[in-house]
This record gives C-alpha cells, structure tokens and sequence, in this order.
C-alpha cells in the first residue's frame, strides 16, 4: 500500500473534464463512476492484486485528481512503439519513462498479467475488442430508450423513495456507458498513434470529417443564430414570463423549442451543479452570436504539399483510417449521450433539493449540491440526522465558496498539474518564454494562424470572442465549441490530440496546441499571437508580420 504522503497525483485526464471546481455532490455521483470504470475496473482487467484498495482519486481545494501510479500500471506494459500519444499528460513533464517504474506488471508475460487480460477480453469480445463500435451502437439506442422510461417515471415520482431509484437507475445506465467508452477510448489512443507513426500530422487532417454529435449540435445552434429576430435576452425574457409573442417572434421561439428538446441536456460542464441549456437557455446566448463565421481566416493548409506518395499512402491506410475516424468520432459522442442521463441525474436531485428545502434542511433547493449522494440517501433512510446534514452542507458551502474564491484569484496556481502528497509538485509550466517569445506545447491540429489572443477562463465570457481571434483558455468543453467557426486558432493549457477541443479543431481546420501549463497567464488578452499547430509553439508576433 502507498504512504498517503508520498503518493503522486496528476490532474490530468480530469483537469480538462472539470475546468473549475466541482461541486461535493457532482463529485460524489460522477466521480464514483470515474474511479470504478476509469480506473479500477481496468486495474481487475489486468490482474492487479490492490485493484480495489489502492488510492485511486482525491479532491485537493474542489479540484479532482488521480492517483499517477494508475497511469504508470496502464501504460506499462505498452511498447514505445505503440504508447498513446496523450500518456505524455499523466506524467511530470511529460516523461513517460515515468511508467517502468510502476510495481506491476513485472512483464508483459507476467503470468497472472496474461491470464486475468486473456479471461476479461474474451469474456465481452464485442465491447473489448475493435468490434467496440458496434457495442456503443447498440447500447446508445438503448440508453435513449431506458432514458425516457426515466424521465417519465420521474415525472411521476411521488416520493423521495422514487426520485433515488431513479438515481440509481440513470447511475447504472451511466455505468453500461462508461464500460463500453473505456474501451472506445483504448482503441481511439491505438489507432491515432499507428496513424501518427506512419503519417505525422496528416494523421489529424484523415481522421477528421467523421459526423459526430458535437458538430450537429453546432450546426443547429448556427441555423438558430440566422433567424430573424434573434434569440436574444429579450426574446427569452419574454418566453420566461408567458408574454404573447408575435407571428415571426413565435417562429423564432418554436425553434428554440426544438433545439432544447433535442439538445437541451447540453451543459458546461459534467459537474451536476451546473446547469443546462433547458435549465438556463441564457447560456446561449454567448454561443450564437457568429455561430458558424471563422472571419478573415489565414490558416494555412497543411495538406495543399500532398505528395502521390502521401495519396498512395493514405489509400493503403484506408482500413485503419476509417477505424480511427470510428474511434474519433465515439470519443467525441459519449459527452453528448452522457450528459442526456447526468440531465436527469440533475432533475431528480433538484426535487429532493425542493423537498428539502422546504423541511427547512438547507436554505435553497440549490444547496443540495453541497451534499454528498451518500448522506442524502442516509437522510431518507433515517440514518442521517436532520440537523447533521444541515451542517455538513452549511459547513461544505462554506469551504467550496472559499475553494471557488482562490480560483478565481489565483487561476495559474489553484490547480497544479501534480500534487506530492497536498504539496503542489512544479511542472512543465514555463514562467517566460524562450528568447525567440515563444512557448512550446503539444501540437493537436495541424496548420498556422495569427491573430489577437482572447483570453477566456470561464465559458460565460465566450460572448468576448470576436471572429479572427484566436481563443486562449484552460480547456474546453464540447459545449464551448460552437464558437470555433469564429476562431483562427486554439491555444488550451490541458488536454492532448484526443480531448474534445482537439477533435472539434480538427473538424473545423484550426490550428491547435495543447499543454502549456500557466499560459491564460502568459498571453495577454489582446496581444498578437502565431500558433503553430504542427510543432506545438505559440509567440508573439505584431499584426503585421508575415507568417
């Protein structure tokens, strides 16, 4: 067992999951499910004898991390030739040697290693196998499917009783996702690095064009910015309060309807606490504005050099190719189909935040989210005391209120990549740039731009993004996205080739980097930048230079 003190934690993988803190009771229900599937179910894959004791994850100031010596048993047992390219994020500066010192396995022939991988593949060969896409298509159809049965039986709970069984149910139906996702991701890792290793960055440019439900959402959210009158502050005001709209303001407002039936479970983030496009549809307002317009874009086409042999290349790799874009594109769709059931998650705790409010045990239905899932369901079994789960949420609002201050303050320090035990560990982050005014990161979208820096850290300042400025942020959710059809460029502190702001990059040909630690700092909002997706390097430049 490791000494709590000496354990090394790395945010990543869920620093760019959770840009902010994340509420006790979002935490409770969804990172639950993050350690079980994420983490120790694939630790029993492998046969690790403390699978279901090591320390697995953490909240330090509100903030999620995960134990590192989990990456090190995960990727051990890779060849270099085959480990993921994004393994470099789990690791102090990116050192993924980092991962021969894990404990287990001794060796890729350990024998205990070989037998529990053997026996768990072939025991869900759909799922765990390349065949996984077709076990996601399967179970989305019946996630949406169990997910009305849901929300029906919601509408119709007429006690607390209810309402948790609900709880439990979308908490399993998220389970069956995950396990299917986990492997998604495996092989969306394997086949982007056999693709990168045989092409370079040409490997971004095939995998990219796949539908994906990211790119419906926008494009609808695109259609809604073209209707006349606009849905603006006004209109929703007047949607709110029952006002009577006229013939055109009615149109207008029957199309919002249907964008929020569709895809009002959309949110900022996958802490329950926040709320959805249905909930609040004023968040959308900073999306729609210059939905689907880039301005005067001057990226620069990295595939305008294509060669005969980069053709005949990518016509003998069209097999992976296809594969890969596969893995794309789930990779891409599991935050939408996640968020449908976490949509109902959040509903049914809003009523037992309505009910408990009401009993006088918190202030305002809202204060539930300082609850942990386990004390709720101990107050309604009777195990919990009234008054104790009235100071356990006072107490923990309190705290979380102080954790939300220092982020606020203190951006570039509140959350360190690693943590040694509760000490910040330094990382990669470069505090001045090289002497060419220039700092180098992960390159997740291939191409140039130059434009001025938008320095965005919280999604409700998108509206500040003007077309042709290049967005510089900590990391972006799929829900932040709509604003890249007016972007030149990417510029994210977290994340790799595969975390969603890369994807969505892709698809819309902006030159990205990812992996400069501190750097919403660094850049001053307004300043000129150039970004070079290609190598990974963000300077400094004037609005003049040439690229």
């Amino acid at each position: 067992m490791q000494n709590e003190h000496a354990i090394l934690w790395t945010a990543g993988f869920l620093n760019e999951r959770f840009t902010t803190v994340v509420s006790p009771l979002g935490w409770s229900f969804v990172g639950a499910l993050f350690e079980r599937l994420a983490l120790r179910d694939p630790l029993r894959v492998m046969g690790f004898p403390e699978a279901e004791t090591i320390p697995a994850t953490r909240l330090w100031n509100g903030h999620p991390y995960i134990n590192a010596r989990i990456f090190q048993i995960f990727y051990k047992p890779f060849p270099d030739l085959l480990l993921p390219t994004d393994a470099v994020r789990y690791f102090p500066g990116g050192d993924v040697g980092y991962r021969k010192r894990a404990p287990y396995p001794r060796s890729v022939l350990q024998p205990r290693f070989l037998f529990s991988l053997a026996y768990h593949l072939l025991r869900d060969p759909v799922v765990t196998t390349p065949l996984n896409y077709l076990g996601w298509d399967r179970y989305t159809r019946y996630h949406d499917a169990r997910l009305g049965q849901l929300s029906a039986r919601l509408d119709k709970a007429t006690d607390a009783f209810e309402v948790l069984a609900v709880v439990e149910a979308t908490h399993q139906l998220d389970a069956g996702l995950l396990h299917i996702h986990r492997w998604s991701l495996t092989y969306a890792d394997l086949t982007y690095k056999v693709l990168f290793d045989l092409a370079g960055a040409r490997a971004q440019t095939w995998i990219s064009g796949a539908p994906n439900k990211t790119r419906e959402v926008n494009e609808e959210l695109a259609a809604l910015a073209h209707l006349h009158p606009p849905v603006d502050a006004r209109l929703l005001a007047r949607i709110a309060a029952g006002e009577m709209l006229d013939p055109a303001e009615s149109r207008t407002a029957d199309a919002l309807a249907r964008f929020l039936r569709r895809h009002g479970h959309r949110s900022f983030s996958l802490d329950l606490a926040q709320p959805t496009f249905r909930d609040d549809p004023t968040q959308l307002l900073v999306l729609l504005a210059g939905a689907d317009t880039n301005g005067e874009s001057q990226v620069v086409d990295t595939d305008s050099d294509a060669t005969h042999a980069s053709r005949f290349k990518e016509i003998v790799l069209k097999p992976l190719i296809a594969l890969a874009r596969k893995y794309a594109q789930l990779r891409e769709d599991q935050r939408y189909y996640w968020q449908k059931s976490l949509a109902v998650t959040r509903r049914a705790f809003l009523i037992l935040g309505t009910d408990l409010a009401a009993r006088g045990i918190i202030e305002q239905r809202s204060d539930i989210f300082y609850a942990l899932q386990a004390e709720i369901i101990r107050y309604y079994q009777i195990e919990l005391e009234p008054a104790e789960l009235t100071r356990a949420v006072r107490e923990r609002k309190r705290e979380w209120q102080t954790f939300a201050a220092r982020d606020r303050n203190a951006r570039a320090t509140a959350y360190p990549f690693f943590l040694l035990g509760d000490a910040a560990v330094a990382s990669e982050r470069q505090t001045q740039p090289n002497a060419h005014d220039m700092w180098r990161g992960r390159g997740v979208s291939a191409g140039s731009a130059r434009g001025r820096a938008r320095v965005v850290q919280d999604p409700r300042d998108l509206g500040r993004v003007s077309a042709g400025e290049i967005l510089v942020t900590p990391s972006t959710d799929p829900a932040w996205t709509p604003v890249f059809g007016r972007l030149r460029a990417l510029v994210m502190e977290r994340g790799g080739v595969l975390s969603h702001g890369a994807v969505i990059a892709r698809e819309y040909r902006l030159p990205a980097v990812a992996g400069i630690a501190g750097i919403t700092e660094l850049i001053r909002d307004g300043e000129w930048i150039e970004v070079d997706g290609t190598v990974g390097t963000v300077r400094r430049t004037t609005k003049d230079q040439r690229l």
